[in-house]
């Protein structure tokens, strides 16, 4: 099927006589000068001598078409053009000239030779020939600059649009690859014809202002491009795609094989066609090493601003010049990738516990980094008690792997140390690497309250409190004589879980005023990484108030005496012992009373006498 350039819908055609002038030209030019490369280097029709065509070969240059024999101007070095800066009106005085074909390349399709297209060169400082083949690539490969522009002026010129107005097709293509030209080397047209050159200006001034545009999609792809695999296992998945295509021809060496499945259980029969958008898997033999393993070949529509690279497979051509589609043709276009099979080991990493609280902690999490493309990332369930083993397969041997715990399982209660990172080096016989933590219960605080409270609280005595722990913790807590009512701590801290500490009353503050409620002693277990709370309280109260109530009482206190008259009672029990053992005060008190009564009874008896 023949592309559009070859329709003769255009109204053009080949030049005979004017190829057969420009190759007379072209061999009196290598009489007089150097063997030095024209604008394109294809200033006639003559084959290179040694032409050749490869597996990876697309299309082949077949001649030249529209286009005019002008001088150019380069910059006396090979610059990055600035495409912002406007066409200069003349060549500047240190660019060198150049004379030669600026127009349309043709070239045919190696499969089929009736499948016909146009290019552009874009680099005008590199020769090219006809008969040297060129595959399809990417603009990064064609390392050109402001390939955008270029295909901004591809879309709007000729011989995608019959533009610029008015000219004939040879001046519209020589101005186009002009303005090309200028965005890829800085070139410069001389004086010599004012109406190319002024449509050139053109040109380049509205790709400024409009461009540049996106790379099209490549006509046949595979993605990636390379796969790293451990040999002996499948590569992949490779993706092939064609552009409008309905299936893509793939192929691969004798010595591989192809498979639609990761676990390589479906094979594809080698060359076989297969839709667009068809993933890959490749086995290989066990050698290392990197090897192109994956063609995908289809007949497409290849958009103009595609990008064709020289082949390689012309002896005396180390290079050639870059080309772009000029317009949308119909080619056989071709993709290969890469696999590397390297030697592998496999990674297995223990993770083991120690410590009287294992089991205790929360969840951890091992991160693995084996080198790029080798990251693994373990969870490890909270509560995990016994040692747990994970394997990571597939490590390039020579490969440092290093395993870091950035979540060890620490909680509020339980405390863990980890002895990561562990390292070591990938061997082909594999990589064992040990993670041990170490989980003890977090220490605890002991938190004393001392509560005061009652109608004379702020009355009372300085108070001091014992706290007394198993583990050889001896302390006092003393508040102050007057201390109004409220609650008063302290805190004894790094007390180890499970401590058992006992919180008793050294002196309650109670005094003459004042009687003293106290609480008996707490005994508290110390719970791991919290504070535990001993609470006692004080009640205050006035003497006189005391008297009537109940409960233990500390310090002095009063009783009630006939006729409602109270005396102070002694401090001690809060009621008095009997028999032989009465206190000495009481029984001071009863002789006394005794005695009163006798010097009563006998004043009575003396007033008894006086009156008779």
């Amino acid at each position: 099927m023949n592309s559009p350039f070859s329709s003769p819908a255009r109204s053009r055609h080949r030049k005979p006589a004017l190829l057969a002038l420009l190759g007379a030209l072209a061999a009196a030019a290598l009489v007089v000068t150097p063997l030095m490369p024209a604008h394109a280097s294809i200033d006639d029709a003559t084959p290179v001598a040694d032409a050749g065509t490869g597996s990876n070969t697309e299309i082949v240059i077949t001649g030249v078409s529209e286009g005019l024999r002008l001088t150019g101007y380069l910059p006396p070095t090979a610059i990055v053009p600035d495409p912002a800066i406007p066409y200069p009106d003349s060549p500047p005085a240190d660019y060198t000239s150049r004379s030669g074909f600026i127009g349309i390349i043709t070239t045919a399709s190696v499969d089929d030779p009736s499948s016909t297209g146009e290019m552009y060169c874009i680099a005008a400082r590199t020769p090219t020939a006809v008969g040297i083949g060129y595959q399809s690539g990417a603009w990064s490969e064609a390392n050109v600059p402001n390939i955008g522009y270029v295909t901004y002026i591809l879309n709007n010129y000729y011989p995608a649009v019959e533009a610029p107005v008015g000219l004939t097709p040879d001046q519209q293509a020589a101005a186009t690859q002009s303005a090309i030209w200028y965005f890829t080397d800085g070139l410069v047209l001389g004086a010599e014809d004012d109406v190319v050159r002024a449509a050139t200006a053109a040109i380049i001034a509205a790709a400024q202002a409009n461009g540049p545009v996106t790379e099209p999609q490549a006509p046949v792809a595979i993605s990636p491009a390379s796969v790293s695999a451990p040999a002996g296992s499948a590569a992949g998945p490779y993706v092939v795609t064609a552009e409008g295509a309905a299936a893509v021809t793939v192929s691969v060496p004798a010595d591989y094989t192809m498979y639609s499945d990761a676990a390589a259980t479906t094979q594809i029969p080698n060359a076989s066609s297969v839709p667009s958008g068809t993933s890959i898997w490749i086995t290989g033999p066990r050698a290392t090493g990197v090897e192109t393993v994956l063609k995908a070949r289809a007949t497409v529509t290849v958009q103009r601003g595609n990008i064709y690279l020289y082949d390689g497979n012309t002896p005396s051509y180390s290079t050639a010049q870059p080309m772009v589609l000029a317009d949308t043709a119909q080619f056989d276009a071709t993709a290969t990738a890469t696999t590397e099979f390297f030697s592998a080991g496999e990674l297995t990493v223990n993770k083991a516990y120690a410590g009287g609280a294992v089991g205790q902690q929360g969840a951890a999490q091992l991160v693995i980094d084996c080198g790029e493309g080798y990251a693994f990332t373990q969870d490890i369930p909270a509560g995990t008690s016994t040692t747990q083993t994970y394997t990571f397969r597939g490590i390039p041997v020579g490969n440092t792997c290093t395993v870091t715990e950035p979540l060890t399982g620490a909680t509020s209660e339980v405390g863990v140390t980890t002895d990561a990172p562990q390292t070591g080096t990938m061997a082909e016989a594999g990589l064992a690497l040990t993670v041990t933590n170490t989980v003890e219960l977090n220490p605890g605080s002991l938190n004393v309250v001392k509560v005061i409270d009652g109608t004379a609280a702020g009355q009372q005595s300085a108070i001091s409190l014992s706290a007394t722990c198993d583990n050889g913790l001896a302390e006092t807590f003393d508040i102050p004589a007057g201390a109004v009512a409220g609650e008063y701590a302290q805190t004894f801290g790094n007390l180890p879980a499970g401590t058992e500490c006992t919180v008793a009353e050294q002196e309650s503050g109670a005094n003459n005023s004042v009687r003293v409620l106290a609480d008996d002693p707490v005994t508290v277990t110390i719970a791991p990484g919290a504070v535990t709370e001993a609470r006692l309280t004080n009640t205050v109260e006035p003497e006189q108030a005391a008297a009537g109530g109940t409960g233990s009482m500390s310090g002095g206190g009063v009783a009630p005496m006939p006729g409602g008259d109270a005396v102070p009672m002694p401090a001690g029990d809060a009621l008095a012992n009997t028999g032989g053992d009465a206190p000495m005060p009481l029984l001071g008190l009863a002789a006394g009373v005794i005695g009163l009564g006798v010097l009563l009874m006998l004043a009575v008896r003396a007033n008894r006498r006086t009156a008779e």
